[in-house]
Formats: structure tokens, sequence, C-alpha cells
């Protein structure tokens, strides 16, 4: 949970002593430039009883509190005006005090975030990636909210798809040593294979005995998995994403965990010609043991599933969005069939396509992670260079803007909708984009370096517009962390960055710091360093790292 002055609620307590119904959402920041708090109030004037008095008695509580600079009522509408110098110190002593705003307080409850889980199959590509970095970032905020977060990647090396990379190394590169240049051509060509012969009988025979516990195959299946992995994770590491654990899907099928599910949902189970299945309202049968006695996915993710139970208090999956139905039957058998009470979220994305269409590892048509990281780089270090010939963190600084630019570009828009990826668009270094934010840094960070020490005291006298409005932007930090944590939406932190960003290029180009009037230049000093510390620790749930030269 997080620590600081709700002076939201603070708000909404006065009102309510007058107005008990008075609902959440009629006490918000105001979104116009009216006021900077408003209270709504126009659909109680014909409900409340004296409501004109009841409205005096309103005003005259919150012109008590300490951060209430000025107020009117307009139209049904309490509008207030905050004031800048005591919400600046509020952060500042917070700063001051804890290394942070706001400070947060650790939660019991421990978290699981399953993301990219991708199957081993070739190369994480930009049609999976966004999976990866929702998921991380996803973790990164829960953390910072105070969660104990574990982040979770579950190995698929059980299905159809890993079969066939098994099978076209086989078929075509039978004796070669293993790489992963030659298992991507197999896959290709196992799957042209298949094609012209008009059936997939072989890896059916192999699935079956794969289920049947075969250690041989198990483990040389799983060999090749992990040669994929190795690649997969690589990747991720270029884009700060860890994986805490890796949990083997064959695992529940050497254990007998699979076998268990069965008796488990055994009072639910229907048999059709010797298959066996589960009725979910509203969606069909879903069959959890084919005829031949093998298992199929939806099982193996039941009793993944009981196990994160196990373990956890809150299990979140991120998923693209043609899983919704998968979505919904896990939730049915986990709550509803088997009773467990852990809370379970589905995070679902909209895909990424390239203009010419959907990407896909076995057709070839795929851009990879490392493609894109490697063109960003290049593009970065050629505006580093072109600012700073001989900047010795050159490198540092381009794998930096790299890494902030592809994260940014795939959080920045609504996790629901799809993207087609543009190279002109992930390459663009101005607008709404994270070179942007990370420049603001920069210039803050320009700023500080210039200052020599000072005993002065900071005053609050002449406290200019930009300042206050900068002021308040960064005091709702902590409602951003709030309502994105609760809605599982990392785009809600980036587009706050972005607004408090621009909040501080208004102030940077309108507000003299160094060599202003003594207590002055303190005030914008500590706004400075306030700015500095909410916008990085901000950028690193979203994962921007931010440099002191671009």
């Amino acid at each position: 949970m997080l620590l600081f002055q709700d002076i939201l609620e603070l708000t909404k307590s006065e009102a309510r002593k007058h107005i008990e119904n008075l609902d959440e959402k009629d006490v918000i920041f105001d979104q116009t430039e009216h006021a900077h708090i408003t209270v709504r109030l126009v659909r109680y004037e014909k409900t409340v009883d004296n409501f004109d008095t009841k409205l005096n008695a309103i005003m005259n509580e919150l012109k008590k509190l300490p951060f209430v600079q000025s107020l009117e009522y307009e139209n049904g509408y309490i509008n207030i005006i905050t004031d800048g110098w005591y919400l600046l110190n509020a952060m500042h002593e917070s700063l001051q005090t804890t290394g942070s705003f706001p400070e947060s307080f650790q939660d019991p409850e421990r978290v699981s975030v399953e993301h990219t889980s991708t199957n081993p199959t070739g190369p994480i590509h930009m049609g999976r990636i966004r999976n990866s970095i929702i998921g991380d970032s996803i973790a990164r905020l829960m953390e910072r909210y105070g969660y104990r977060v574990v982040t979770q990647y579950y190995v698929n090396d059980s299905g159809k798809q890993m079969v066939s990379l098994y099978l076209g190394y086989e078929k075509f590169h039978k004796g070669e040593t293993l790489t992963k240049e030659i298992l991507l051509d197999g896959y290709k060509k196992i799957y042209e294979y298949f094609e012209q012969k008009g059936d997939e009988k072989e890896v059916e025979l192999l699935m079956e005995k794969y289920e049947k516990g075969d250690d041989d195959l198990i483990n040389q299946i799983k060999n090749i998995a992990q040669i994929m992995l190795d690649d997969i994770v690589s990747d991720l590491e270029l884009l700060n994403i860890k994986m805490d654990e890796f949990t083997w899907e064959s695992e529940f099928i050497v254990t007998g965990e699979t076998e268990e599910v069965i008796k488990d949902l055994s009072e639910y189970i229907l048999d059709e010609n010797g298959a066996l299945y589960i009725d979910v309202p509203n969606v069909r049968k879903i069959f959890v043991k084919r005829k031949n006695g093998t298992s199929l996915y939806v099982t193996r993710d039941i009793a993944y599933h009981m196990y994160k139970f196990s373990q956890y208090d809150k299990c979140i999956v991120v998923v693209g969005e043609d899983h919704k139905e998968h979505g919904k039957i896990m939730d049915y058998v986990m709550h509803q069939l088997l009773d467990y009470k852990n809370s379970l979220d589905f995070v679902y994305y909209g895909m990424v396509n390239l203009e010419s269409g959907r990407m896909s590892t076995r057709k070839g048509t795929s851009v990879t992670v490392k493609e894109v990281y490697e063109k960003l780089y290049e593009k970065a270090r050629n505006e580093v260079l072109s600012r700073y010939s001989e900047e010795k963190d050159v490198d540092k600084i381009s794998r930096d803007i790299a890494v902030s630019s592809l994260r940014f570009y795939m959080l920045k828009i609504n996790m629901q909708k799809p993207i087609t990826f543009k190279w002109e668009d992930a390459l663009d270094f101005n607008g709404e984009t994270a070179p942007f934010i990370m420049y603001s840094y920069t210039r803050a960070s320009s700023i500080m370096e210039k200052v020599k020490s000072s005993s002065e005291e900071a005053s609050s006298k002449n406290i200019e517009k930009e300042e206050n409005d900068l002021i308040l932007e960064m005091y709702k930090y902590p409602y951003k962390i709030m309502n994105a944590t609760k809605s599982l939406r990392p785009d809600i932190i980036t587009g706050y960055i972005l607004d408090l960003s621009k909040k501080f290029t208004t102030f940077y180009e309108k507000c003299k710091v160094l060599g202003e009037e003594t207590g002055i230049q303190e005030r914008r000093l500590n706004i400075l360093k306030t700015y500095m510390n909410i916008i990085d620790d901000s950028s690193q749930i979203v994962g921007i790292k931010n440099v002191k030269k671009m």
C-alpha cells in the first residue's frame, strides 16, 4: 500500500460530514482550467434538504484544510485551487525522510505475474514482445505498490508445436549440431512437409508416446526447448526483462498431476466416445482427455494454476485477446468447480501486426525483437554522437534510449487496442516518445549539476502558475499508481509520465531557476529535485532508463 496525504480523501471526508451519500466520483482532480480539485454537487442541489446551509458548512470546512489555497462555488461545483507550497513541502519531506514519494508499505499478499510464455519454437518477435513488456511493467507496478511479486514463464514443451519442432530436426537435420538456426529451418520444413502429405499422423503418434511417459522423447524435446528458450531469455534481457521462475509444462505430465486434475474434476466430467470433457456455461464442451488417453493443453494449464494457487494469493496472467475464451474457462474451473479463493486476473492485449499482415515464425513473416532493438540502437547512437561527439558513455546512453523507446512504444497505447508495427513510429525520436521524457530528465539534471551549495531557505513568495501546475501534477503520482494497480494498466503510468514531462517542459521554458532571487531559486531547485525523483521512479515502472546526457 501507499503512504501519503490523500487530499482527495480528505476533501471527500469533509464534504460527507454534511452530504453523507456523496459519491466517490464526485471529488476529482479537475481536467479543465477552472480548478485543481472539483467537488461535484450539481445533482444534490435539488435532492438534499437544506442544501444551501450544508453547502456553506462544507465550504467553511474545506477552507480550513491546509492544502486549500482558495475555493468558490459555481454552477453546482466547488472549485478548489490547491496550495502548491504546501504540496511541494509534503513531497519534499517524504523524499528527505523515506527517499521516495509516495512511500510504500509492503503488503503481505504474494503475487504471481505470468507473462511471455511464448512457445520456444523460435526467437521472440514483435508480435509477442508486447506481452513481455506489459507483463514486466505490471510486475514492477505491483512491486512499487507494495506487493511481493514473482514473475513466471510457463514453458510449453509438450504440445503439437514442440513435437513438430523435434520432428523437423529428426527428419531434416538428424545428427547435426543442435543450434537455433538448424531447429528453425527444420520447423519451417516440417510444416511444408505436412501440407504436401495432407496429414500430421506422425505428430499424433509422437504425442501419444510422449504422454505415456517416454523418458527419452521427453528429455530430447526438453533439450531442444531449452536451446530455443535460452535465445528468448537473451532477447528479453536486452529489454531489461528478467524472469524469476520457469515452470515446464512437461513436469505436470511426468509427475502425474494431469491425472490428479481428472480425479479432482471427476464429478463434473462427462464421456463422449471415450474422450472426457466438462461443460463450461456459455462456452462449449472443454475436453480434458482424448480418447487415446493423452491430456490436452487445458488439463495441463489447470494443473499449473493449481500449483500457482498453492503458492500465491493473487495470480495475474498476460495473454493475447485471442485467449479470452481460455481465460473464462480457467476462471470457471478454478473458482466454480475447484472452489479456490485466490484472485485470478487475465490481462488481455491487442495483437501486434506488420503492415503486411500477421507475424508467424514458421512462415518466416516475423520481425524479431533483436532486429528492432539493433536498428533503434543505431539511430540512437547517431543522434547522441551528433550532440556529443566525444561522449565516452555513448554506447550505454544509446542502448538505454533504444530500450526505453521500444518499451514506451508498446505501452503508450491502450492495451486493448491492436498495434500495426511501423518502423517510422518506433524510430521516431520526436513527439510523444520515450526520448522526449528522457530529455526532460536530462534538462533537470543539467541544471542541478550547476548548483553551488547554499544555506538559504526556500520561499513561498511569487509562485508562478507553471510552478503550481507542475507541483500538482507531481502530487497526482500516487493516485496514478493506485489506479494503474487496481486496473492492471501500465499505460496509465506512461500517459502520466508524458503529461508530467510536458508540464515540466513548460516550467523549464517559463521559470528561471539559477540566478533567481534568494528563496525563489531554492524553491525551484526543490521542484527540480522532486521532479527528477518522481519521473525516475515512474519511469522505472515502465522500463524507461533516464540518462544525464542525450
